[in-house]
C-alpha cells in the first residue's frame, strides 16, 4: 500500500483531534467536577442523575413538610400538657367542694376559681402557631371556641405527605378532643330524687322495705320505662307490696331492661342505672311509684314544669336563650352508633315500625298548633325538620312560618339534638300523637333521668354543670330544686371529669404517637436523600484520580504524537541517498 502526503496527513489530524477532544473533556471533568456537562454526552449517566435530582428534591420537600408537621404537633403536645394540669387543678377544686362542711362563700371562691380555669381551657383550646388554629381542624385560620366554649371548627384531620402515597396526620381537631366519643366506657344514668324514709332527711339503703319511705301499708305500681342499649322503648308496671325491699325494686328494674343489659345500684339514695354494654349512648330511663287504691305518689324523675309521671310527652323543650329551644333526647344511628345527621332517615334512629306513619304535633307558646307533622320510613331529619318535598305536607320550618314566626330554624346540633330557633318564640313543645300508655316511636324530648357517665362526652357541658353545682353547692341531683332539677350534682360531676382527663389522656397519647411518627420520618427521609446524594455522586461526579491519570497518559501520548510528527516533515530524498 502507498502512503502518500495527504493520507499521512489525514491520519494525524484525526489522531490530533481524538486526543485533544479527550483532553478538553478530562479538563472540564477536573474543573467541574462532573462527568458530563450536556446529556448527549453519556446518555445513561444524564438520565440517572435527573431521576437522583428527582428524587432528592422530592425527599428534600418531605423533610420540609414532616419538619413543619412535627413543630405543630409538638406545639399540640405542649397544649395538652397544660391541659392536663389545668383539669387536674379542676377535678381537685371539685373534690374540695365535696366537703359537706364548706360554707356559701367558701363554694362562691371555689366556683370563681372554676370559671377562670374554663376560661383558660378556651384560652389553651384556641392556641396557634405561625396563625394556624392548632384545634380547628383543616379550618386553620378560623378561630375554633368561642366565649362559651362553642366549637366552629371540623373534625378533619391535617396529613403531612412524608413519602410516597405515604401520610401522617399531625393535628388533634377539636370537634374530636371536645365533643369526643371512648367506645370503652360505659352510659350510667341517676334518678334525681333521693328515696329516704317517711319523715326523715337521710337516703335509705338498700335493705329498707317500700312501706319506710311511703309511709304507706299499700301496694305500688312502678312504671318503668325507658330506652335499651339496642335502641328500643319499653313500658312495664311492676306491683310491689309495702313489705318488699328496695333491693327487691332494684331487680324488677333490671329485669325490665334485661338483667344482662345493664347493673342497678343504689347510690346516696339515689337509682343508678349502668349500662353493660361499652360504647352505647342509648339507654335512658324513667321511673314512677303509684299507691294501689290510694292518693300516694313515688318520685324518681323530676324537671321543673313537668308532672313528675310523665316520661315522653308533655314536656317542653329547653329555653338555652332568646327565642332558641332544643330537645334533650340525642338522635344516634342504631348502626354503629354515631350522631344523625341532616341527611339521616329517622328510621336509621329507632327499633319502631314507622312504615304505617308516624304524626307529631306541635305546640309553640303554649298553643297548640292545628297542623302535624307525619313521617315514614323514607323521611329524612332534613324533611321532618326545615324542607319537604310533599306538596300536602309541611316540614316543622313551614309549620311555624305559616304560624307567622319569622327567621325559623330548625337543626340538629353536633350531638345531634333537635334545635328550634325563630323569632317570637317563648315556649316551643314537640312530641309524637301516641296514647301515654304506649312506647314513643321517635322522642325528642324526655323527662328521663341525668347523665352520670356517657361514651361520648362534651367537654364544656361537662366544665359548665360542674361549675353549677359548686356554685349552688349542689352535691347531689336534687329534682325539686327548680332550674337546677337537671345538673347532677358535684359527686357526680367528678365522675364526669374523670371521663374528660381519660379523654384527654388518650387524645394526648395520640398527638405523642404522631410526632414520634413524623420525627421518623425526618430521620428517614434525610439518611435516604443522603444515600440519593452518594448515588448521584457515584454516577455523575469525577473521578480526580482516574481522571487525572489518563490526563497524564493522554498528555504524553498527544507529546509523542507531535514529536513523530516533527521527525517524519524533516525527511527528505538526501536522507535516502
Amino acid at each position: 500500500m502507498r502512503i502518500t502526503q495527504n493520507h499521512f496527513y489525514n491520519r494525524f489530524v484525526t489522531d490530533q483531534q481524538s486526543i485533544k477532544e479527550q483532553l478538553d473533556r478530562l479538563s472540564q471533568q477536573l474543573s467541574s467536577g462532573m462527568k458530563i456537562k450536556y446529556g448527549y454526552e453519556d446518555p445513561q449517566v444524564f438520565t440517572d442523575a435527573l431521576r437522583l435530582d428527582y428524587e432528592e428534591h422530592s425527599l428534600s420537600q418531605a423533610v420540609d413538610v414532616a419538619t413543619d408537621a412535627q413543630s405543630f404537633a409538638d406545639n399540640t403536645d405542649s397544649v395538652m400538657f397544660q391541659f392536663t394540669d389545668a383539669l387536674t387543678r379542676f377535678k381537685t377544686l371539685l373534690i374540695q367542694a365535696a366537703n359537706a362542711s364548706n360554707a356559701d362563700n367558701n363554694y362562691f371562691a371555689l366556683a370563681n376559681e372554676l370559671k377562670s380555669l374554663k376560661e383558660h381551657f378556651i384560652d389553651l383550646g384556641n392556641s396557634s402557631i405561625n396563625g394556624r388554629y392548632l384545634f380547628s381542624g383543616t379550618m386553620l385560620d378560623v378561630k375554633p371556641l368561642d366565649d362559651n366554649g362553642g366549637y366552629h371548627g371540623n373534625g378533619e384531620e391535617l396529613r403531612a405527605v412524608v413519602g410516597a402515597k405515604v401520610e401522617v396526620p399531625y393535628n388533634i381537631p377539636g370537634e374530636g378532643l371536645f365533643f369526643g366519643e371512648d367506645l370503652n366506657v360505659n352510659r350510667v344514668v341517676t334518678t334525681n330524687v333521693a328515696l329516704k324514709r317517711s319523715g326523715s332527711s337521710k337516703p335509705v339503703d338498700s335493705q329498707t322495705v317500700l312501706g319506710e319511705i311511703t309511709g304507706s301499708d299499700n301496694d305500688y305500681s312502678f312504671t318503668i320505662q325507658g330506652r335499651r342499649s339496642d335502641g328500643s322503648f319499653f313500658r312495664e308496671i311492676q306491683t310491689l307490696s309495702s313489705d318488699a325491699t328496695v333491693d327487691d325494686l332494684l331487680d324488677r328494674i333490671e329485669d325490665a331492661f334485661g338483667s344482662d343489659q345493664v347493673e342497678v345500684n343504689l347510690v346516696n339514695g339515689y337509682i343508678n342505672v349502668r349500662d353493660k354494654r361499652p360504647g352505647s349512648s342509648l339507654l335512658d330511663f324513667h321511673l314512677y311509684g303509684e299507691e294501689e287504691g290510694g292518693e300516694g305518689t313515688l318520685e324518681f324523675v323530676r324537671t321543673e314544669g313537668v308532672a313528675a309521671h310523665v316520661y315522653a310527652n308533655d314536656v317542653p323543650f329547653e329555653k338555652m336563650g332568646e327565642n332558641l329551644f332544643r330537645g334533650n333526647m340525642p338522635q344516634y344511628l342504631l348502626d354503629g352508633g354515631g350522631v344523625a345527621t341532616r341527611v339521616t332517615k329517622i328510621r336509621e334512629t329507632t327499633r319502631a315500625d314507622l312504615s304505617g306513619g308516624v304524626t307529631f304535633r306541635i305546640e309553640a307558646n303554649g298553643e297548640e298548633l292545628s297542623q302535624t307533622i307525619t313521617i315514614d320510613d323514607e323521611t329524612t331529619f332534613q324533611e321532618m325538620m326545615d324542607d319537604r318535598d310533599s306538596a300536602d305536607t309541611d316540614s316543622l320550618r313551614e309549620i311555624l312560618e305559616n304560624k307567622g314566626f319569622t327567621h325559623v330554624e330548625v337543626t340538629l346540633d353536633a350531638q345531634g339534638r333537635m334545635v328550634v330557633k325563630a323569632d317570637g318564640l317563648e315556649t316551643f313543645r314537640l312530641y309524637e300523637d301516641r296514647d301515654a300508655s304506649t312506647v314513643p316511636k321517635v322522642l325528642f324530648n324526655a323527662n328521663d333521668a341525668l347523665t352520670v357517665d356517657d361514651p361520648k362526652h362534651d367537654f364544656f357541658a361537662a366544665v359548665d354543670e360542674a361549675i353549677e353545682a359548686v356554685e349552688n353547692g349542689l352535691l347531689y341531683p336534687d329534682g325539686k330544686n327548680g332550674a337546677l332539677g337537671r345538673n347532677p350534682g358535684i359527686e357526680n360531676a367528678i365522675a364526669r371529669i374523670d371521663h374528660v382527663i381519660a379523654h384527654m389522656g388518650k387524645e394526648h397519647t395520640k398527638i405523642g404517637a404522631m410526632s414520634n411518627s413524623l420525627k421518623y420520618a425526618v430521620e428517614r427521609n434525610e439518611t435516604l436523600k443522603i444515600n440519593v446524594q452518594t448515588l448521584r455522586s457515584d454516577i455523575l461526579d469525577t473521578d480526580v484520580g482516574e481522571a487525572s491519570v489518563k490526563l497524564s497518559q493522554l498528555s504524553l501520548n498527544f507529546q509523542a504524537l507531535m514529536a513523530s510528527v516533527a521527525k517524519i516533515e524533516n525527511l527528505s530524498l538526501v536522507n535516502y541517498l
